[in-house]
């Protein structure tokens, strides 16, 4: 019983470590922003685009949150820097938006 009770303690310690990326989100409720790319800082940020995509329960994700998306829907030819927000509740539903900044 006590190899048991170990080896379950031991194997939810695994399984809760996971990963750590720069950027982490917390277990049951996330929104932030995080910088992508900058590619000219002397471009003003007259025009702004954004794209998005969704996914529910970690299985099903829909959408276009690309760079070439954010840029047609912002009509910016010329791309200043570019930010992501994520945006998740429990895991079941997460929203990851593309914000594209330029002229």
């Amino acid at each position: 019983m006590k190899k048991l009770v170990t080896a379950c303690v031991m194997g939810g310690a695994i399984l809760l470590s996971g990963c750590q990326a720069p950027y982490s989100g917390g277990m049951i409720y996330s929104n932030y922003n995080a910088p992508v790319d900058v590619r000219d800082n002397a471009t003003a940020c007259d025009k702004r685009g954004e794209s998005q995509m969704v996914n529910l329960f970690g299985m099903f994700a829909v959408g276009d949150a690309g760079v070439e998306a954010a840029k047609a829907n912002g009509g910016v030819s010329k791309v200043g820097n570019v930010d992501i927000n994520y945006q998740s509740l429990l895991g079941i539903f997460g929203k990851t938006t593309t914000v594209v900044c330029g002229e």
